[in-house]
């Protein structure tokens, strides 16, 4: 009895082995994507700064447009600007840089919406001083 249960354990691991094998052949692999948002850490009160979206994506870049959000008194993001298209770089990234202008002294906390299957970007905070 112990024999063949040995047998078939041995027969299933073989079994699972090869339809692993199989598998891994017949399904292609997954591109990935990164969105990330750049900021300076402190901007001057009444003078641009730059917000830089950049998508970087495994697969090909894929055309793109992104808003910027920023977060409220109510602690909730809202939006800021338009939708703008990314610039593509090579063949893998594309990217766009927003110009802003912060008249009022605080702290301003940023984020960029994506269009297509790329999620939101990190969330950047800029002083203005």
């Amino acid at each position: 009895m112990r024999a063949k249960l040995r047998t078939a354990g041995i027969s299933v691991a073989v079994g699972a082995a090869a339809a692993a094998v199989t598998l891994g052949v017949a399904t292609p692999a997954f591109a990935k994507s990164d969105t990330w948002l750049s900021a300076p850490r402190v901007a001057h009160a009444g003078h641009a700064f730059r917000l830089t979206v950049s998508v970087g994506d495994d697969g090909g870049a894929q055309k793109a447009s992104a808003r910027l959000q920023v977060r409220g008194a109510h602690g909730r993001f809202q939006w800021y600007g338009g939708w703008e298209k990314l610039h593509l770089t090579n063949q893998w990234s594309e990217d766009y840089t927003f110009t802003v202008t912060d008249r009022h002294k605080g702290t301003e906390t940023f984020r960029a919406i994506l269009t297509g299957y790329y999620a939101p970007t990190n969330s950047v905070t800029v002083v203005v001083r």
